[in-house]
């Protein structure tokens, strides 16, 4: 298996400068790498929180560029559309700079106030200077969990700490960050917010679900990227890879300020299994602040052919902003290891949602109850797994497959189109180009949305995880890579 009250997207934070002088000057700005980050600060438990030191704090970039000046978290927007409005490039893309930060970044590399901010599976968290990747200021969590096939008993990511895309409250400045944190033999998830500006830490809590007895929380993984709404950061759980041990799917929600008063939804209570992973998205949030998840399947596999007889496995589910369950739509051909939940729920316009999963179905549901619109059959072939990227004004959805090519899919008429190939990754719609990567091959390619056509395929120069997907800000593209960031102009 594997509108609330914060608004992704462009929120108008950044002082914005002006002149095209200022622009020329950062888009110029030296490409030399960066050394890798070291740690910067004291690992803590549970108990204790680190003092980040501010290394060498440099002021935010405040130039006006066209198109984005934020990416607050995974997909730019609550509906996860992973699509912005910006101008068509005038040129190929070239490489801006790249930092090395001494470990894998899975998550999406967020953008606010002029930084650009990453997090990293050695459980830590850095701020870059957008003109050059240098280093604004980091911050560790402490020890990731390391040798995890041996403690946990299964396993693809190792070292394993932050896997998840940060997400960032613009309005308070604070980014927030979840990473798995081993300290005195034992694991848990530790949610840390910082000041975007300088790297204080503001919020320091354990947020581990509250497990029946007999789990730990060594068998969970947090793959799914944050949410932010109603005032709380949401965190989804599933399991390692392989499945092992006892766990459930969870979403978590706790307050950003004051007491924590952990809220909580779990999956399959009438059994086990059930992850909430999506392919590393993050749960879709509406207008009223419900949230959408999408869940996988029981542990162990039920039978070929489904239905999978657990309650909310193989399902869409939408949850109360206290995460109590408002309406489900379960997969009823989904059995095995069929996961309906390996990418997020994506909100459509006219008051619909999307998801996909290993049966290669799309489902457009109702967004009030989930009731069935259409299901579309045939997308992919081989497994869509990461977050589909939404062109509203086609309305057409972008559906990475795993196998290779990403899946144009018409909803209108719900029909699939031919398979964009030279991808395999989450994609990134930016005015009218489609951006996604190779994993972990290590290519970027670029892809005019409305025809399909093949732009440019740019080599990274390094692998990318499973499912990395690119940001944009700035000005630049970004994506996070088995070793740190590149950036593109």
């Amino acid at each position: 298996m594997i509108s609330g009250r914060d608004t992704l997207g462009q929120r108008g934070w950044l002082a914005l400068g002006t002149g095209a002088g200022v622009l020329a000057a950062l888009l110029l700005a030296g490409c030399a790498p960066t050394a890798p980050v070291g740690p910067h600060t004291t690992g803590h438990s549970a108990t204790s929180r680190p003092t980040p030191g501010a290394t060498s704090i440099q002021p935010p970039v405040t130039v006006a560029i066209p198109g984005v000046n934020s990416w607050l978290g995974y997909h730019a927007d609550q509906s996860r559309t992973g699509a912005v409005s910006a101008p068509a490039p005038h040129s190929p893309a070239t490489l801006a700079w790249r930092a090395n930060l001494g470990g894998a970044v899975y998550g999406q590399p967020v953008v606010a106030a002029g930084r650009v901010i990453a997090a990293t599976e050695t459980n830590q968290v850095v701020a870059l200077n957008p003109a050059n990747g240098q280093l604004a200021w980091s911050a560790s969590l402490g020890s990731p969990l390391t040798n995890v096939g041996a403690v946990a008993g299964c396993g693809n990511i190792d070292p394993l700490g932050i896997t998840s895309t940060p997400v960032v409250d613009a309005t308070t400045g604070t980014v927030f960050v979840v990473g798995e944190v081993s300290a005195g033999g034992t694991v848990h998830h530790q949610l840390e917010g910082f000041s975007v500006a300088t790297g204080k830490v503001v919020l320091s809590e354990p947020v581990d679900p509250p497990l029946p007895p007999g789990e730990s929380p060594v068998n969970l993984l947090q793959r799914a990227s944050l949410a932010l709404a109603n005032g709380r950061v949401y965190i989804s759980y599933g399991g390692n890879y392989g499945d092992c041990g006892h766990y459930h799917g969870w979403v978590v929600g706790v307050n950003e300020s004051g007491p924590p008063n952990l809220v909580s939804f779990e999956v399959a209570p009438d059994g086990e299994g059930g992850a909430i992973w999506q392919g590393g998205g993050a749960p879709a949030i509406d207008a009223s602040g419900n949230l959408y998840v999408g869940t996988g399947n029981a542990n162990p596999d039920p039978p070929q052919g489904g239905p999978d007889p657990i309650r909310f496995a193989e399902s869409v589910v939408k949850l109360s902003p206290t995460l109590q369950p408002l309406a489900a739509y379960k997969d009823q051909t989904a059995g095995g290891d069929e996961d309906l939940g390996t990418s997020n729920p994506v909100l459509l316009r006219g008051g619909t949602v999307f998801s996909v999963g290993k049966t290669d179905i799309g489902f457009v549901l109702t967004q009030s109850t989930l009731a069935p619109v259409a299901a579309i059959h045939g997308i992919c072939g081989s497994d869509p797994d990461g977050g589909p990227a939404y062109d509203a004004a086609t309305n057409r959805i972008f559906v990475p497959c795993r196998g290779g090519g990403i899946q144009p899919v018409d909803l209108a008429n719900s029909t699939v189109g031919p398979l964009m190939s030279g991808a395999n990754s989450s994609p990134t719609l930016v005015g009218s180009t489609l951006w996604a990567a190779q994993y972990p091959d290590g290519t970027l390619s670029e892809y005019d949305a409305r025809t399909g056509a093949l732009i440019q395929t740019i080599g990274v120069g390094t692998s990318v995880p499973n499912f990395a997907t690119p940001s944009t800000g700035l000005g630049l593209l970004f994506l996070g890579t088995s070793s740190g960031v590149v950036a593109y102009r």
